[in-house]
């Protein structure tokens, strides 16, 4: 279709839009559509036939195959992403509730197409879009997949969109931003209906479908749900229960059914248990024989193991084996009133569980410690989550900035981002000088504003690397303050400075002072640096960037407004006995290798530990780091660096263990994080002496923790990118790395019982070929460690030549006993339903040094 203007909706095209909509109920609680009456949405009247034909009725059925009944689910309007987790679509008291027959249109208008304006930066132009087998279609080469789709925005959450493209009031009441995957980086696909009708029909229709997707997924990784069977079966099979033993299935509709819901088993596993289902032996299921079928492709063999064991045979649990197991297999606090609870939440009225209440108590449990932080301490007592570069998504050089990443962040429990600010004809805009893109400061801030304590509560810093001139940064203030507002914390510091608790819903601006803004009486004329560049200048030469270019100043002064703003004054660190690196509120920041080179010396060591205890420091990504990749954390936490910037846009192992080290829950919100970690204690008081450290440290009390891990099975493995079975290639195997992290070598190394040690901290499981749905492996792993604040786990479910997923876990956060822990993919996006089913059981030795 033709490019259209952006000021105003784009003219109706009659031969373009679907005609055929009535919304009406069917007494069996379906929608039936009728061509010859009028557009759905407008005041109509019913003129389909009362009594439609069961022909029409299985039609329709069959063409809404991705519909779930909202009853347990979506019932009203969605007002925030992301699509993280299963249930990360927010509802909030006082939404719109749509009833099952009005999402069926939706989705049925979906599926025929609805005529919207997509929008980019050089142009807008008229497409249909369509939702069909599982993706949304523009064109006849253009598609996203309803599974990439992480964020649906429409009104204020896209209000940051709306504004950066100069939508129209008209427009921006119809405008819908789809945020999606593709790769490791996020797109966003901008969308503007031509009235309140088709916006509701995309926004709510692409909200539940995906919601509803999710929700039968949940129904297929439960062994005794019989929802995914149910609904498939009246969906592509037979709407009529009278034709259950006559309507039947093949078994190349199985596999079509198990591809369609990324069931990754291999043609000969799934005909083994096609055939056991087919009892009749006629190469056709009927719907009891689809339900068996089912039933046997989610069985737990290793579940019902542990049952055994625990039931000594028997087909029932009793409350006093329960609490047995739940205190001397789970390691659970002997509250008798909570397990006595949680017994009857999944046993029947004759308090005896079953199987199937066991199996779903298993697969409900937490898998981390609920241990509650002390917020009261000064920020400087807290290692922060923070983020190097926040507004890039890929390698240092030639991407793109992009507001997403800062979302990413922020909603991942990100309490310090970083924004560099640059001059530019139209203002200031954060980049990474001219390696990159641009994005306005304004959208930044104004995003920044809208997401920064959605996920937690307590301080956002904002670490300002100001490269504009004086005209620009007065720009830069003015936004600053126009947008945060009295949410900006800049109280004088006298003695220490405030706490987590203290700052709730504050933002924290971090500016480096130039050598005038500092006290005569604190200056020395090699203590501080008036310029303000950036983490990489200093370290290469920045080339020339393309188009438009970009004034550069190697000394620039920040204005005394923004100074003034700001909490955290960044010095460039020069040695600690200066007086400057006395004062509360600065903060030090090194490149990882110039501090890594600091550490060498163990006189400089114990200094940097020292000066830890009491300010903060900032430690970064060296700039040979281009592609983006990340250090290990753990060598600068255990030196008390607070703010420790990781490339958030690089899943690698550091940043899983950057990751991990900040995943305990909130008190409230069991899927967010504080972004804050209390030091251990070895690292948390004062000293007035270098060398008192190595005193304190010689009273200290070792213990050494004795490690063992069991890995059982995996549940729903994703499809590796690269498999293409109607290329009738090899099925792969699965198997499981386990990797162990700390700050010391370990006291005993790693043994494997059924499995392979690598080293003296890795091991891995064996290959296990056909089942990526339900592998199991039940391969034991043991380990002694020195039990100190940073031992960590990483487990990667691989084939031969592909990582699926992987999970970090802190190991002094982690439950004791079977626990079934979250798989995330390549970029760090947490996999709704595929989980590893473990057992971690340790304890610990009490010694003296």
């Amino acid at each position: 279709m033709g490019s259209t203007s952006f000021s105003e909706p784009p003219t109706k095209r009659a031969s373009s839009r679907p005609q055929f909509w009535l919304k009406r109920s069917h007494k069996d609680g379906l929608v039936i559509l009728d061509k010859s009456s009028p557009r759905f949405g407008d005041n109509f009247e019913e003129h389909a036939s009362e009594e439609p034909s069961k022909q029409l009725v299985k039609h329709i059925i069959r063409r809404t195959a991705n519909y779930v009944s909202r009853t347990k689910t979506l019932k009203k309007a969605p007002i925030l992403g992301p699509v993280t987790y299963s249930d990360a679509f927010f509802t909030k008291d006082g939404g719109i509730p749509w009833s099952d027959d009005h999402l069926r249109n939706l989705y049925t208008r979906l599926e025929n197409g609805v005529v919207l304006t997509k929008v980019s930066r050089k142009k807008q132009i008229e497409h249909i879009f369509r939702v069909e087998s599982g993706k949304l279609h523009w064109r006849d080469t253009k598609s996203i997949g309803i599974d990439t789709i992480k964020d649906v925005r429409t009104g204020e959450m896209a209000k940051n969109y709306i504004e950066d493209y100069k939508a129209s009031n008209v427009a921006a009441k119809n405008w819908v931003t789809i945020i999606y995957q593709l790769g490791t980086k996020f797109r966003a696909l901008h969308l503007v209906a031509h009235n309140h009708v088709d916006h509701e029909c995309l926004y709510v229709g692409i909200v539940s479908m995906v919601d509803s997707r999710r929700y039968l997924m949940r129904s297929i990784s439960d062994p005794d749900d019989e929802m995914f069977a149910n609904v498939h079966w009246r969906a592509n099979v037979s709407a009529e229960k009278a034709a259950d033993d006559i309507d039947v299935l093949s078994f190349q509709d199985v596999e079509e059914l198990c591809a369609k819901f990324n069931i990754f088993c291999s043609s000969r596993y799934l005909r083994r248990l096609f055939d056991v289902a087919d009892i009749n032996n006629n190469g056709l299921l009927s719907f009891p024989e689809f339900q068996s079928f089912v039933r046997e492709l989610k069985c737990r063999p290793e579940v019902y193991s542990i049952w055994r064991g625990i039931t000594k045979g028997t087909d029932q649990l009793n409350l006093n084996d329960f609490i047995r197991f739940v205190i001397e297999q789970q390691h659970e606090e002997q509250d008798l009133v909570k397990i006595t609870s949680d017994f009857r939440k999944f046993s029947q009225r004759n308090d005896l569980m079953t199987l199937e209440g066991f199996r779903k108590y298993m697969t409900s449990q937490p898998y981390l410690d609920d241990t509650r932080t002390d917020y009261s301490h000064p920020i400087n007592k807290y290692f922060i989550s923070s983020s190097h570069n926040t507004y890039l998504q890929g390698k240092q050089l030639g991407e793109n900035p992009t507001v997403e990443t800062y979302v990413l962040a922020l909603q991942q429990g990100c309490r310090c981002i970083e924004i560099d600010i640059w001059d530019s004809e139209d203002g200031p805009v954060v980049c990474h000088g001219r390696l990159t893109g641009s994005l306005p400061l304004g959208n930044v801030i104004k995003v920044v504003r809208k997401y920064a304590f959605i996920t937690s509560p307590y301080p956002l810093v904002l670490s300002l690397e100001v490269h504009c001139k004086p005209a620009n940064q007065v720009i830069m203030d003015n936004i600053l303050r126009q947008e945060l507002g009295s949410n900006i914390f800049n109280r004088p510091v006298k003695d220490t400075l405030p706490s987590p608790a203290d700052l709730k819903h504050k933002f924290l601006i971090k500016v480096k002072k130039s050598k005038s803004d500092v006290p005569k009486s604190l200056q020395d004329e090699d203590s501080v640096t008036s310029s303000t560049s950036s983490s990489y200048d200093s370290e290469f030469e920045v080339p020339k960037r393309s188009g438009r270019r970009l004034s550069i100043s190697t000394k620039l002064h920040v204005i005394d407004s923004l100074v003034a703003m700001s909490l955290i004054h960044g010095l460039k660190f020069r040695n600690f006995s200066l007086p400057e690196s006395k004062t509360e509120n600065h903060c030090f920041s090194l490149n990882e290798k110039k501090l890594e080179n600091l550490a060498k010396d163990e006189l400089q060591k114990l200094a940097v530990e020292k000066h830890n205890r009491r300010f903060l420091m900032r430690v970064y990504p060296h700039a040979l780091r281009y592609k983006s990749s990340n250090f290990n954390p753990i060598k600068f936490w255990e030196l008390g660096v607070q703010i420790v910037a990781t490339n958030w846009q690089t899943f690698d192992i550091g940043q899983q263990i950057n990751k991990a080290m900040f995943q305990l829950p909130l008190e409230d919100a069991p899927l967010w994080h504080s972004g804050y970690v209390l030091k251990p204690d070895y690292l948390l008081n004062n000293v007035a002496k270098a060398n008192d450290i190595k005193t304190m440290r010689k009273g200290l009390e070792k213990r050494n923790v004795s490690l063992r891990v069991e890995i059982l099975s995996a549940q729903m493995l994703p499809k590796p990118k690269d498999f293409k079975q109607k290329q009738k290639q090899a099925f792969p195997c699965f198997s499981v790395n386990l990797n162990i992290f700390s700050n010391n070598k370990p006291i005993e190394p790693l043994e494997s019982e059924n499995g392979l040690v690598q080293s003296e901290t890795s091991g891995c499981t064996p290959n296990r070929g056909e089942n990526g749905f339900n592998p199991v492996w039940e391969t034991k792993f043991k380990i002694t460690l020195e039990d100190t604040f940073f031992n960590f786990l990483l487990f990667k479910v691989k084939t031969a030549d592909t990582e699926l997923a992987t999970c970090c876990l802190k190991l002094s956060y982690l439950r004791q006993g079977y626990r079934h822990v979250p798989l995330h993919s390549e970029s760090g996006e947490r996999y709704i339903f595929s989980t590893l089913f473990i057992r971690v059981d340790y304890d610990y030795d009490g010694k003296k040094e």
